[in-house]
This record gives C-alpha cells, structure tokens and sequence, in this order.
C-alpha cells in the first residue's frame, strides 16, 4: 500500500508572544521534517521562486528566502535563487539580493533566457517547449512559492511556479499562454472586425479582442470571469452569426499545459532532490507579473511543505477553501478591477468566486495526480500549532534581542 504523503503546516496563529511560537520557528520545523539531508554536499540547489516586477513586493519576504538557503547551505551544498532575467535583473530593487538571500541570484534561462533545452510534447498543436537550462542543470530543486490568484487558471502556486517560471520566454508567452487559443470557439470565416468590436462592447471585461496585425478576433481568457455562470452577453451579441461560445474545455486547457510543463521539470529530478514550500501569505487575486501592489483576498495563512507537489497543492486549496475570501475587502473592489460571484456559491472555490466557475484551481491538481506526480490524498501535519505552543513557559520578553548601543 502506498504511503499517504505528508504536508507539513506552519500557521500564522500563534499560541505565545514568542519567537519559539512564531512563524519563523515554524519554517524551521517543516524544513527539518522535510529532512534536507537528502541533500547531498557539493549539490546545486535552484530555489525556484518569483522575484517579482517593478512594484510587485507581495512576494515570500526576503527574510524567509535567507533562511532557505541558509538551510541547504547546513547540508555543504550551494543554494542560488532562481527566476527569469527580467524580474533577476531588478530583483534589488524589491530587496532580493546575494546579501539578502544569503546566495547568488541567476537567471534560469540565461541572461538572454536562450539558454534552454527542448521538450518533446504533444498537446493541442503544441509540439515543444524550452525548459530552462540552469534549473535543469540544477541537482536538487526547493520550489518556493508565492501562493496567490491568477486570470488564466483562477489560482498560482507550486504548479505555475515551475510550469510557467521553469521555461524560456518564447514558451511562457507564446505557447503557455494561448494555449485556449487551439480550441476553437467560434467560425473564423465569418467574424469581421466590426462584429468584434459589438462582442466587446457587450462584454463587461473587454474579453474579446481585435489584432490589427493578424487581423483576427480572439478572447482574452485571462480577463474573462465567464460572467460568473450567468447569462453571457457577448454570445447574445453574437446571435449566432459566428457560433460565438465560452467552453469550459478553452480554460481546462491552460491547466493541463500547466501538469505537463511541470512533469517535465520534476522528472528532470532525483524524487529525493524535490522539496515544495507554498507561502499563503499577502495572498492577492492576480500574479506577480503584474508587477504591482495588490489588495489581499484572502486572510493569511501559513506555509506548507512537502515533497509530493500535488499533496502540496491540495493541502494548499484545501485551507484556502476553508479560510474563504476577505468579503468585506472584496465588496470594496471596483468591478473594473475584478468582478466576484454575487451569490457567494459556497460550491465553488474562493478563487472560482473571483475569476469564474470554468477557471476551477483542482485542475491542474486533478491532472498532475493523473500523471503519477503524487497523491490528492494526504496528511496534513500541523507543526507548532497554537494549541501546542500556548501551553510552553511564558518567555521573558526581550525587545532588542542584539547587541545593545547604549
């Protein structure tokens, strides 16, 4: 019988105004059951995470990616922390540095993100796509990652981190996303620009789009909510003229590309060489791509750890699912911004609440299990729970714990 994977769980609630209680304490205690001893000196350790753009600060602070490090470092092994050059070449600027980190920062494809390795697929009219050759030079892979929403496939965690972050950009951009694309959702014969323009009129995200180059209609997926599974106003404009439709198999599609992109990075890994670390922390509806500051949706959480990615995963919707959206905050938004579900359907996931029904975040869970990369089912082993840490012996408070200047 196969053993049922543990995902180890640090949460924010603390039980004592101490360090022994604090989330810190408990980043150190999933990293020790994770056991890095598999680890093994000399190793090339790729922290793959996002560094973020421009303004984009929400990401896993600084100060926990040091301890990650520092961590693998106790193994006689050499951490870098890795990500595309872009958010690497500016990453300073949002506090990540060799100092900070305590470990070099390298671009995972190269300072021209070139440096890549082809991987056969086959997959609705996608036949390849470039891995990326540092993280595949890599011997061990921590997959750090910022746990937060996404237009595209309403949720990103351990799965985009690699699926998306692990590939040069010509993959990224044009063949990750567009990947709906390949399903056809309405007769190209017989749509004209004008035509277009009524859809998008109609549409109260500006969904459908007009490319003056190609001259060709297309739906912007990331943008569209599906109208939260009420009646579609841009398939009423249609009147049938072009068969205009919203499938649910167009979006599905982003979350399968997601399982077989990352397949291919964590099989490029001895099993004992992968450890996944989600960060539900500054939990913002969209990706850091964005590269912007963000109102959180959902109220901190915690951390889990594990080496299976899918157990990571599912644990992480799971409390996700549990700890529901910050309404108050949300009601707040602007529907320009994002637009939630007015009914709240407690069926669906927080995050099918604020990007749709048809952008289910178990997806790619359901299709990386399907792919053997690990179990739906697991054990969530809480560490340090307030519970346990309340009943500890009341610290005596230091409030400059350091060297003293007076």
């Amino acid at each position: 019988m196969t053993e049922v994977p543990k995902v180890y769980y640090g949460s924010t609630i603390v039980g004592r105004a101490a360090r022994y209680a604090c989330l810190s304490a408990k980043l150190d205690s999933i990293l020790e059951h994770l056991d890095l001893s598999t680890i093994e000196k000399r190793d090339k350790v790729a922290i793959k995470m996002h560094l973020g753009f421009n303004d984009g600060y929400q990401t896993v602070p600084v100060y926990f990616v040091r301890k990650v490090a520092e961590a693998v470092k106790k193994q006689g092994a050499f951490p870098f922390v890795t990500d595309n050059p872009s958010a690497v070449y500016n990453a300073a600027d949002r506090g990540y540095t060799s100092e900070t980190c305590g470990c070099p920062i390298i671009p995972i494809a190269g300072v021209k993100d070139g440096y890549v390795t082809k991987k056969e697929i086959d997959f609705n009219g996608l036949d390849s796509l470039d891995a990326a050759g540092v993280l595949l030079d890599s011997d061990v892979l921590v997959n750090l990652t910022h746990v937060k929403g996404h237009g595209a496939c309403g949720y990103g965690g351990a799965f985009k981190n690699i699926a998306l972050g692990g590939y040069g950009a010509s993959s990224r951009w044009n063949k990750i996303h567009g990947v709906e694309q390949f399903l056809k959702y309405f007769d190209e014969t017989r749509m004209t620009k004008e035509h277009l323009v009524k859809l998008r009129a109609a549409c109260p995200r500006n969904a459908p789009n007009w490319n003056e180059k190609k001259g060709a209609a297309s739906l912007s997926f990331y943008e569209c909510d599906q109208c939260h599974g009420k009646d579609k106003p841009c398939i009423e404009a249609d009147a049938g003229l072009t068969d205009w439709s919203i499938n649910e198999e167009n979006f599905v599609a982003f979350q399968e590309i997601m399982a077989i992109a990352a397949k291919h990075i964590i099989d490029s890994f001895d099993a004992d060489k992968l450890f996944h670390l989600n960060f539900m922390m500054n939990i913002t509806p969209y990706c850091d791509c964005m590269g912007m500051g963000m109102p959180n949706v959902i109220e901190d959480i915690g951390i889990v750890g594990s080496r299976d990615i899918v157990a990571v995963e599912a644990a992480s919707l799971d409390l996700i699912a549990k700890q529901g959206l910050l309404v108050d905050t949300v009601k707040k938004i602007p529907e320009n911004y994002m637009r939630s579900n007015p009914d709240g359907d407690s069926s669906l996931h927080p995050w099918q609440l604020l990007h749709g029904p048809f952008k289910n975040p178990y997806k790619v869970v359901e299709y990386g299990a399907a792919r053997g990369m690990g179990s739906m089912k697991y054990e969530l082993v809480e560490l340090l729970s307030a519970e346990e840490t309340s009943k500890g012996e009341p610290p005596k408070i230091e409030y400059e714990g350091g060297p003293t200047f007076y």
